[in-house]
């Protein structure tokens, strides 16, 4: 089925439209001759830079004139005959023996066999520990001393030590000291004692050993 159009072969102008397109054109017509106007008028006016005030005058720069300047070298004067140099005294290389060869002799026995160049002195305290305080003497208030008697070995050590007897200030017997005594002389240290340049044992030796407190 065929549809039915009609078809305009122009543009109908309504006259609004007529009237602005007018308008326009009037508006164009006008802005076009204001143009004109004001490039005639920029062109007939005569323009002037503006006066700036002149710059101050910049004085002259003078270089002084460089003078190249010329090392001159000397070259070292030759000694001909240089100072000798001192001599040194060498070393020598033989030993002089001498007017004699000194010889050794082992040490003659004297009166008793034994040499009395060498050296025979008592035992010598090394090292003496303080002994330790009794709990029992200490609770008591009690202060006094022990006498022990040992003997000192060849090697400086304590040996046998024993107690001769205890005493408190009073001058009481007590035993409360006694095994703080002989623990502190069984670590006692002596240098031995020497007869004849031989250390030897010493017998009988006896220390006091104190007990008292501290103030």
């Amino acid at each position: 089925m065929d549809r039915a159009c009609s078809a305009t072969p122009w543009t109908q102008f309504t006259p609004t439209a007529s009237a602005l397109a007018v308008r326009n054109w009037l508006l164009a017509a006008v802005v076009t001759l204001l143009l004109i106007s004001v490039m005639s008028q920029l062109i007939t006016t005569d323009y002037q830079l503006p006066q700036t005030k002149p710059s101050p005058p910049i004085a002259d720069v003078h270089l002084p004139k460089l003078i190249p300047t010329k090392k001159i070298y000397h070259r070292p004067e030759i000694v001909d005959d240089p100072q000798p140099q001192p001599k040194w005294p060498r070393n020598k290389e033989t030993v002089d023996p001498g007017p004699g060869i000194f010889t050794m002799e082992p040490p003659k026995p004297g009166k008793f066999g034994k040499d009395p160049a060498l050296v025979s002195r008592d035992p010598l305290p090394v090292f003496k520990p303080a002994p330790r305080y009794p709990s029992t003497a200490l609770r008591r208030g009690l202060e006094g001393y022990v006498v022990v008697e040992f003997s000192i070995g060849t090697a400086g050590n304590v040996l046998n030590p024993r107690i001769v007897g205890g005493y408190d200030n009073a001058g009481n017997a007590t035993d409360v000291f006694n095994r703080a005594a002989l623990a502190a002389v069984a670590r006692f240290k002596y240098q031995p004692q020497l007869e004849g340049g031989e250390p030897t044992v010493r017998h009988g030796v006896r220390n006091r050993i104190r007990f008292t407190l501290a103030d």
